[in-house]
């Protein structure tokens, strides 16, 4: 890479110079910052940091070993956090979601099985269907009709159904009280992506399936630890005992890797304990998405979901999504372009996401500068 390419990547990509907040210091400038996953604000919670740091003071950076050789309390802990959290029987604790998902693909779907999965899934679980010996079938996006047509092709190995909760480009949720009747009547296996939807949306922040009265129905659930719940390092599995299991004794991507850290353990449980025992940021961030995604639509521009905190602005063209992006961050704004690859060629957009760390003020003050960079860049008159 030249001189040349690194400088362009580096303009690409601005770089954060201090703690993850309503606002952060962006390349040694304070800007609003409304493209993290930090739903609840909590990366930057100074007890919830506190506590991170007290664990690795305890017990270091690392355990240095492999999840199946030794864990600690706190790993332990957490995953009876996760499980009660989910209100499931059991979890289990991977590097990341990506880990978990390609785990679960890997695992529980053999070369007789067959995958159903979403055509807008998260890149992690494409990838796992990828690499699972199982066949994958991919029906349009939550199209049931679609995917009870393929559930009904004659098969007698295993039918494994993955979806996300939310989808991470449109917002948009699972139909998935219409799931579980449709994987019963198949005999399917049903998992549920929650890592925009754990700690973010539904009572108390249980996700998609309780805020949609199902969630002691669903088989297995993946998440995060990475975004509502602190911004650590790792993922999970929570949900039927026996599936977890099997993914505790042969899911290479638990085993052939070390444990996550300590402190990410610690923080996480601290960050989880913090939305169960109290949901006020919560349902601070409920207000904050639809003040912000009703500022927007009134500036008339085009917005894709409902009423999750992910608000993407469609802009289309890949050339004007990332101008408008840097003209926003001229007024002290920073949303990022979201283009081909991670979207389709001709949806690229702005995936503004609100926090309950803004203020009323930051939001409306996102709002005024979103105005007036699409009025620069001709998105709206």
């Amino acid at each position: 890479m030249t001189s040349e390419d690194v400088s362009r990547a580096r303009a690409d990509k601005p770089v954060i110079d201090g703690r993850v907040g309503a606002r952060t210091e962006l390349d040694g400038r304070s800007v609003i910052l409304l493209t993290a996953n930090n739903y609840l604000g909590l990366a930057g919670d100074t007890d919830i940091i506190e506590r991170s740091c007290a664990a690795a003071r305890q017990y270091g950076s690392g355990s240095t070993l492999n999840p199946p050789l030794a864990t600690t309390p706190l790993h332990e802990q957490l995953c009876e956090t996760l499980a009660q959290f989910h209100h499931t029987s059991s979890a289990l604790l991977f590097n990341s979601c990506t880990s978990a998902n390609v785990a679960v693909a890997c695992t529980l779907a053999g070369k007789d099985d067959r995958i159903f999965s979403d055509r807008l899934n998260h890149a992690s679980i494409i990838d796992g269907c990828r690499l699972s010996p199982a066949k994958t079938r991919i029906y349009e996006n939550r199209d049931l009709d679609h995917l009870d047509a393929l559930l009904s092709e004659p098969h007698h190995g295993a039918r494994l159904v993955i979806t996300d909760g939310i989808f991470s480009m449109e917002g948009d949720a699972a139909d998935l009280p219409r799931m579980i009747a449709l994987c019963r009547r198949h005999n399917a296996t049903l998992v549920v992506d929650e890592s925009h939807a754990a700690g973010v949306i539904g009572p108390g922040g249980r996700g998609t399936a309780a805020l949609q009265g199902c969630a002691g129905d669903i088989d297995l659930y993946t998440g995060t630890l990475s975004k509502a719940f602190g911004g650590f390092a790792g993922g999970y599995v929570a949900g039927r005992a026996d599936l977890v299991r099997r993914l505790h004794d042969h899911g290479r991507f638990y085993m052939f890797t070390t444990a996550i850290t300590p402190s990410s353990a610690a923080g996480a449980l601290a960050a989880i304990e913090r939305v169960m025992r109290d949901d006020t940021l919560v349902r601070r961030l409920a207000e904050n998405a639809a003040r912000l995604r009703a500022g927007l639509k009134a500036l008339g521009l085009r917005i894709l979901g409902h009423d999750h905190p992910i608000t993407p602005i469609l802009v289309g063209d890949e050339q004007k999504a990332r101008e408008f992006s840097r003209e926003l961050l001229r007024d002290g704004v920073y949303i990022g372009a979201i283009c081909f690859p991670i979207v389709a060629r001709g949806e690229a957009r702005l995936r503004a996401q609100a926090s309950a760390a803004h203020s009323t003020a930051d939001i409306d003050e996102a709002i005024t500068a979103i105005g007036k960079a699409a009025r620069r860049v001709g998105l709206i008159g």
